[in-house]
């Protein structure tokens, strides 16, 4: 839970009001309709913690 709610902290500096949604097992995070630069450091924290970008959504996800 901790990779999670970690992660989920990164993205809430980016997307403040960004949506999140869940699938089976996985949980989706980030309104992807403008592009948001980010931080190298954030992106390679959140590859870390298990977190990836999916372009073709846009948003960013992770299994649970």
């Amino acid at each position: 839970m901790k990779e999670v709610t970690e992660g989920l902290q990164i993205l809430l500096k980016y997307f403040p009001d960004g949506d999140i949604a869940a699938e089976h097992d996985i949980i989706y995070a980030g309104e992807g309709k403008e592009f948001v630069s980010m931080t190298d450091e954030d992106i390679e924290q959140l590859d870390k913690l298990g977190w990836h970008y999916d372009e073709s959504l846009p948003s960013w996800y992770t299994y649970v």
